[in-house]
C-alpha cells in the first residue's frame, strides 16, 4: 500500500464501489473510476503494452495501474497525468462522455469535473478536450501554507499559469517566480515544477497545457 501511495494514487473508500459517485460534493462531478479503468485498460492493449512496459513509461507501479484498470483504485490528478502521457491522450479523454468531441463546449461553474479534493485543496477541469484539441484547462485552489507538485505533462509541453485571487510562487527547477492576483507565468515544461503558497489565504489559479500533438 505504501508504495501505491508513494505514486501518487489513493484507494477507493472501503465500503464503496468505484464509479458509484460516492462522497459527490455539491457543484462537482466525481470522476468516473469505471470509464477510467476501462479506457487505460482499453489503450494499453492497443498499444501493445504490457502493465510494465506501462509503468515505466509512466512511473506509475504496475500494482497500481492494475488496480486501476480493475477499478479497485481511483487516480490522483497527477497520476492521470502521468498516464495521459505516457498513452498520448489529454486528460480529459480518461473522464468525458464517451459519445463524439464537440468542437464546442460550454462548462457550467456546478459542472465542472473534480479531479482532487484534499487538505493541500482541489482541482477541477474547466476546459475539456474539443475535436482535435491539444489544450487542457484546470481550476486550482491552493490552501496557505501549503504546496503541491505540478501535474507530470509531456515534455516540450506548454503551460500558462494566471493566478485569478491570492499570491503564488510557481518553482521550477532552481528558478521561483511569484505571482499575485493578475500576473501569468508561461513556460514550456521540463523537469519538476511545484506550486507553493506562503500566504494568509488560498490562492486560486489556472494552469493551461497545450500538447504538441493532438490524437
Amino acid at each position: 500500500m505504501k508504495s501505491e501511495m508513494a505514486n501518487g494514487n489513493r484507494p477507493a473508500p472501503r465500503g464503496t464501489k468505484a464509479g458509484k459517485g460516492a462522497g459527490r460534493k455539491k457543484g462537482t462531478v466525481q470522476i468516473p473510476e469505471v470509464r477510467i479503468g476501462e479506457r487505460v485498460r482499453g489503450l494499453r492493449k492497443k498499444n501493445g503494452y504490457s502493465i510494465q512496459k506501462l509503468a515505466e513509461l509512466s512511473g506509475v507501479s504496475p500494482a497500481g495501474i492494475y488496480k486501476i484498470e480493475t477499478n479497485g483504485m481511483v487516480p490522483t490528478v497527477t497520476t492521470l497525468l502521468k498516464l495521459a502521457v505516457a498513452l498520448e491522450q489529454p486528460v480529459s479523454y480518461f473522464v468525458e462522455p464517451g459519445e463524439d468531441l464537440p468542437e464546442v463546449r460550454c462548462i457550467r461553474k456546478g459542472e465542472r469535473t473534480l479531479l482532487a479534493s484534499g487538505q493541500e485543496g482541489r482541482t477541477e477541469v474547466v476546459a475539456e478536450r474539443l475535436r482535435g484539441g491539444r489544450l487542457e484547462a484546470l481550476f486550482r485552489t491552493l490552501e496557505a501554507g501549503a504546496r503541491s507538485r505540478a501535474p507530470h505533462v509531456q515534455a516540450g509541453c506548454e503551460n500558462l499559469v494566471y493566478c485569478l485571487k491570492g499570491e503564488l510562487a510557481v518553482r521550477r527547477g532552481e528558478e521561483s517566480y511569484p505571482l499575485k492576483e493578475g500576473d501569468s507565468l508561461h513556460y514550456q515544461a521540463s523537469g519538476k515544477v511545484m506550486f507553493e503558497n506562503a500566504g494568509r489565504a488560498a490562492a486560486q489559479f489556472l494552469v493551461v497545457h497545450g500538447h504538441p500533438t493532438a490524437n
